[in-house]
């Protein structure tokens, strides 16, 4: 077997049970395109406190599922729809959907008509709208494709009453892998401005905002002990021993923003709050074992006997689970896995792991100490839960 993938779901419990302390009035929506796997939804669906973010139709069908069909408990949070997957979202009972211009608006307009001439007591959708907000801090930003700006709020709410569409809410979203937590409170002062206007808005119509998304982008790292004993009885002690995570970015630390400043803005219950977490929950309960197919070695241009690198080859690559390399320079870290020993006092070597592709650009990691390796020898890639195997 070339490799695979480990996953402790007692940690997506533990996770959950955390976010709890760190965001109490916050419901989580998991990101289900950050990881699809179905265990993980149907861990997060059957704890009674998840919902689902879902950006796509496949994603909705995999959150129904996992709450039982319970289509309250997820919201379809693409601003850009197919028709067709957005009119069989509405045959499916979504309700929750997001939104950041006129054209999606007329987009749910027409499929509702077309939904009520099927069936006549179809609940009407209930809009949320995404707005811009500073993301400059993240590792990827979205703000160029989602969100609208302050200045068309009040024009889009307008254009939603004309349609006969009502918006119980604002989101946003601060990008994937932020590492400002200072950009939250400006989003929720932005979405707390957005808010008003639209209730300003729907007055005359005896309609108010309720709900309020504040997005994704929570680091991995919750800072509350959330991923300790993680693959409990395994001989490798990855909280100690695999990578020196960087406790600067954690979840708590965006808690300590969020949560005071929701209550000032937001001292009564009027409005709800949800989240998108994805990478929060998932990334430190996957890892990845791959086998070492083929090994050989560099050698000193003045010697054939002096080794001044190898080179690993695995049957995962940057186009597979590790395109983060590409996307966002993300740095994977390799650890050899041996077998009823512990190689600690060992001479390393500076080693590059490569995909299995004939790509040159195919590299994992570069120049990383690792011992003397041969072809069947196993290396293990900590924190692989998030954006792996769902882009792989």
């Amino acid at each position: 077997d070339d490799g695979f993938v480990l996953c402790d779901l007692n940690i997506i419990r533990k996770k959950l049970q955390v976010w709890r302390q760190l965001f109490p009035r916050v419901r989580p929506l998991f990101a289900l395109k950050c990881n699809p796997d179905p265990m993980v939804a149907a861990v997060l669906g059957q704890s009674g406190v998840c919902g689902f973010d879902c950006a796509s139709l496949p994603e909705v069908e995999l959150a129904l599922k996992s709450v039982s069909n319970n289509p309250r408990l997820l919201v379809y949070a693409n601003p850009q729809r197919a028709e067709k997957d957005l009119e069989m979202a509405l045959s499916l009972g979504v309700r929750a959907l997001t939104f950041d211009g006129p054209e999606e608006l007329h987009k749910v307009h027409r499929a509702y008509q077309q939904r009520l001439a099927a069936q006549s007591n179809s609940r009407p959708p209930q809009m949320i709208l995404r707005i811009l907000v500073p993301d400059e801090s993240s590792t990827v930003p979205l703000g160029e494709k989602f969100g609208a700006s302050p200045a068309r709020i009040a024009s889009l709410a307008n254009l939603a009453l004309t349609l006969g569409l009502r918006i119980i809410g604002v989101s946003f979203h601060c990008g994937s892998g932020n590492h400002d937590p200072r950009a939250y409170r400006i989003a929720i002062e932005l979405a707390a401005e957005a808010i008003q206007t639209i209730d300003l808005v729907q007055k005359d119509h005896k309609a108010a905002c309720w709900l309020l998304d504040i997005g994704g982008g929570y680091p991995g790292l919750d800072g509350m002990g959330g991923d300790a004993g993680r693959f409990c009885g395994s001989k490798v002690k990855l909280d100690e021993s695999l990578v020196q995570e960087d406790e600067t970015e954690t979840t708590e630390k965006v808690s300590n923003i969020v949560s005071p400043l929701l209550n000032k803005l937001f001292p009564h219950e009027q409005i709800h709050f949800v989240s998108e977490p994805g990478r929060y929950f998932v990334e430190g309960a996957f890892a990845l074992c791959s086998r070492i197919y083929q090994a050989q070695s560099e050698y000193a241009s003045e010697s054939r006997h002096t080794v001044v690198r190898r080179h690993y080859f695995i049957a995962q690559g940057v186009q597979g689970m590790f395109k983060d390399c590409l996307l966002c320079n993300e740095v994977f870290t390799p650890v050899p896995l041996f077998v009823d020993s512990c190689c600690t006092d060992v001479i390393r070597i500076p080693s590059v792991i490569h995909g299995p592709s004939g790509e040159l650009y195919d590299i994992i990691a570069r120049d990383h100490p690792l011992p003397f390796l041969e072809a069947g020898d196993w290396l293990l890639f900590d924190r692989m839960g998030a954006y792996t195997l769902s882009i792989a």
